[in-house]
């Protein structure tokens, strides 16, 4: 299917920016995307912190970053990467074909992990959300639970609270697994908590008005009423590649890499959710665009033979 300087697998904004920067750099690329361009944005209803738009809907703004980046490169949709082998060249087996290649951008994104509760899927993007920080501000001056207890739940309920909602944490343990200092900071703010809770529904309508809340330990259900669930149980990065090629993982699986997106294993980046940090759209456009200029960089001077 073709023999390029560089494979860049998975068009969300980290692969899309990375794409631009490699062909700008005069590398031979091509983005894989097993579905369509734009990943976890898609699903955002409206966003109003990436700059340049004041708002925009997470779709639109994603066909305006496809259609920037098909002006210089090839992205061959509907095309999922299977397996990958590293020697020479690495080789990419796709549901079309193979291909080979000099290089590899990971930009596979991850996935939210979600409750599996009913109402939840109906209810995504009108009320239930996964990213404070994207949809927080909608919901200033009302009341929201945050469900988890590691370290983005607090973080979240931290964030939420600091912008006017009125916030409890539901959590399925008797206690945190999140680092000390947000914990104590919890207390400080004097967020309700409710431990050893589950969510068993969110109630569904035009938006969310309640949920259904069941105590573990004396199994008392009931309803409580808000605005927003705000989900933060944990992520699941694409990394079925990087296990392939060896790279080296934190405990969650996501992929770690170096200031420059450079991977344990030479000519492999990652950018974007997969290698984890900071999960914003600008965050993955500046790591595709950096793993896009490190990687030129090690092509033309290799820098494990640097001396």
């Amino acid at each position: 299917m073709g023999d390029f300087d560089v494979i860049i697998v998975g068009a969300g904004p980290a692969g899309l920016s990375a794409g631009i920067y490699a062909i700008r750099a005069g590398l031979e690329c091509v983005i894989l995307e097993k579905g369509v361009p734009g990943g976890q944005v898609l699903t955002s209803p409206l966003i109003e912190n990436y700059p340049g738009f004041a708002e925009v809907a997470g779709m639109k703004l994603m066909e305006t970053m496809a259609e920037h980046a098909k002006r210089y490169v090839e992205i061959r949709e509907g095309e999922e990467v299977l397996r990958v082998r590293s020697g020479e060249r690495f080789e990419l087996s796709t549901t079309s074909g193979k291909y080979t290649s000099k290089a590899i951008i990971i930009a596979t994104g991850s996935s939210h992990r979600k409750l599996g509760v009913p109402g939840e899927e109906g209810m995504t993007g009108k009320g239930v959300s996964y990213c404070a920080t994207c949809d927080g501000f909608f919901y200033k001056g009302k009341e929201v639970v945050v469900v988890g207890g590691g370290n983005t739940a607090l973080t979240d309920a931290l964030y939420l609270i600091s912008i006017g909602c009125g916030v409890t944490i539901i959590h399925r343990r008797d206690g945190f697994r999140a680092d000390r200092h947000l914990q104590e900071s919890v207390k400080q703010h004097k967020i309700p908590v409710m431990f050893d809770t589950v969510v068993d529904e969110i109630v569904e309508g035009k938006q969310v008005s309640g949920i259904r809340i069941r105590n573990l330990k004396t199994g008392a259900v009931k309803t409580k009423p808000v605005d927003g669930v705000f989900v933060a149980v944990g992520e699941l990065p694409s990394s079925q590649l990087a296990a392939e090629l060896g790279l080296e993982m934190d405990p969650g699986g996501f992929i770690t890499v170096d200031r420059a997106f450079r991977t344990n294993v030479p000519f492999v980046y990652a950018a974007g959710d997969v290698s984890g940090g900071i999960r914003q759209i600008v965050a993955a456009v500046h790591g595709g665009a950096a793993a896009a200029l490190s990687c030129f960089e090690d092509l033309m001077n290799p820098y494990y033979r640097r001396t």
